[in-house]
Order: structure tokens, then sequence, then C-alpha cells
């Protein structure tokens, strides 16, 4: 069953959304690559990120985007639109690292809601974003 798509009377500013969570596995991100055409081996060549010192291969920054409106839509409802998103890298994600969405209500102006999010692993930031949706009429 579609679950329902939110109304602008069912928001409220302030309103905290459910947490979203996302555990990237190098398999994972090699799809991603795949589909994105991104082929840097920092996202795929465990042998290569540790070579460069880092712990396991790294999460592209593009995805981050992509879990924050996935966080969005799931709580609005399929209807909903992601009309601006921006969002600021803080650090690097790591495969294997569970990555939490956290959303917040920032103002609530026609059919347009604005969020403010955050994107941390372990309670370390890793991106932060400011997001724009429309609700259908």
């Amino acid at each position: 069953m579609i679950k329902p798509t939110k109304c602008v009377a069912m928001v409220r500013l302030g309103e905290k959304l459910p947490p979203w969570e996302k555990t990237f596995t190098t398999v994972d991100l090699m799809a991603y690559g795949a589909a994105t055409w991104d082929w840097h081996r920092l996202h795929y060549d465990i042998d290569f990120a540790k070579s460069m010192k880092l712990p396991n291969v790294v999460v592209d920054g593009q995805a981050f985007g992509a879990l924050f409106a996935r966080a969005v839509v799931d709580w609005a409802g399929p209807l909903a639109f992601v009309a601006r998103l921006s969002f600021k890298m803080k650090s690097m994600s790591f495969a294997g690292e569970t990555l939490r969405v956290e959303s917040e209500v920032t103002e609530v102006q026609d059919r347009t809601i604005g969020l403010a999010q955050k994107l941390t692993s372990g309670g370390r930031l890793v991106s932060e974003a400011k997001t724009e949706i429309r609700l259908p009429a």
C-alpha cells in the first residue's frame, strides 16, 4: 500500500522527522559508482583507500544528497516534490558506517516546507543540508 502524501495542515514548525539510517557496503558503493559514472578508486578499491591511509572505501559525497532527499520524501509521501536541496560536506564517510539523517521543519509557507537536516555517523557530523519541498494542493 502506498502511504498518503502529507498536506501542509499536517506539518508543524519545529517538527522533527523520524531519523533515517543507511549503511553502505562496498557493493553498494560500486553500484552507486556505476549508476553515476563515478569510477574513482576511492569508492571501490579497499587496497587503494588503505594506501591513502583511509580506513575503508569512501562514500561518494553525491550520495549524501540522495540520503537527505530520501529521508524527506519517506516522511512527506510520494507526491512531495524536492524543490531545492543544498548541502555542505563536513567530513568523510566510509563503507560500513551507519549514516543517520535527522531533520527538522524550519519553515511552513503556503505549500512549501523548509527543513534543516544533518547527516551523522556515530555522532560525528558528516554533512548539513537545507531542503525545501512542495506539497500538493
